[in-house]
């Protein structure tokens, strides 16, 4: 029973990529076949959960300053060059709409493409981003991998595959223009902070996490919008979906605003808890932005 009940669902699967997926972008990696994905995701998950901190367990360190400085230049000029063009080819485009972009899998324009070609940059940034974590487990600072973390970037490139194969060019452009932008910044202070600027730019770790709030917030009424009024017969089901997420992820991400900023600095007010609350605050000062 279990045996045909896995069969028809990859039956399905299949039939759904085959019948429905994008024809336009079918022809690149990594897409068109759900299951390297899921590979690859289950291949990332049991390595920072499992497999990474038992094989670090007896081993020193390893000294990354300099290959996390290079990765944090490359993210910073690929994610800010993406932006450029994507924006360029999607919102700053009169054929292209803030309030309902439809699903056309038949519109193969030249500046359609330039979009989807740009959309797929975004989603290989998002296996990119995966080596975060995999230097967290490989500094040895395994208390920065929380939930959070691992669950935004498995949850980004599952997610990021699913548009790409059937809603490119669509209403849900908006997250990656956004997170692009948000991603640019973010790198950006990690390369900065690497150099031995952290105290002078010290100020920027809060206005990033204030960035992911108000990246959250709008992307919760870009999708209520289409729920509201859906002239362009965007599918209901992917816009609630986007909805609820950015609201779950908006949720989180306050949380973990409050606990560190608005609570911290209530507790640093009192001279008692100085000193406890630099120790932690040591600890998430690199885990605290990687998330987007």
């Amino acid at each position: 029973m279990r045996h045909n009940l896995i069969a028809y669902l990859c039956c399905l699967l299949r039939d759904l990529y085959l019948e429905h997926s994008d024809p336009r972008v079918a022809h690149l990696p990594l897409l068109s076949n759900l299951w390297t994905v899921m590979a690859i995701i289950a291949v990332y998950l049991a390595f920072v959960l499992h497999y990474g901190p038992k094989w670090m367990e007896h081993r020193q360190p390893f000294e990354l300053k300099f290959v996390m400085q290079v990765y944090n230049v490359v993210q910073v000029v690929a994610n800010s060059s993406l932006f450029i063009y994507g924006l360029i080819n999607t919102y700053l485009s009169p054929e292209f709409s803030f309030t309902c972009q439809p699903v056309d899998h038949n519109n193969a324009s030249p500046q359609m493409m330039k979009a989807l070609y740009a959309s797929y940059g975004y989603y290989m940034l998002k296996y990119l981003d995966m080596l975060d974590t995999v230097f967290i487990v490989l500094r040895k600072k395994n208390s920065q991998i929380s939930f959070l973390h691992v669950y935004h970037h498995a949850g980004m490139v599952f997610g990021v595959s699913i548009f790409m194969n059937f809603l490119g060019g669509s209403h849900c452009t908006m997250l990656g223009v956004i997170n692009l932008l948000v991603h640019s910044v973010m790198y950006a202070y990690y390369f900065a902070s690497s150099q031995g600027a952290a105290k002078n730019i010290l100020w920027w770790k809060q206005r990033i996490t204030q960035m992911q709030l108000i990246q959250f917030g709008y992307l919760t009424c870009h999708f209520l919008m289409v729920i509201v009024h859906n002239p362009c017969q965007f599918p209901i089901f992917i816009a609630f979906t986007g909805f609820t997420q950015n609201i779950f992820m908006f949720a989180m991400f306050f949380d973990f605003y409050y606990k560190t900023y608005i609570r911290k600095s209530r507790q640093l007010k009192q001279p008692s808890t100085i000193t406890t609350t630099a120790t932690a605050t040591k600890d998430t000062t690199k885990s605290e932005l990687k998330l987007s």
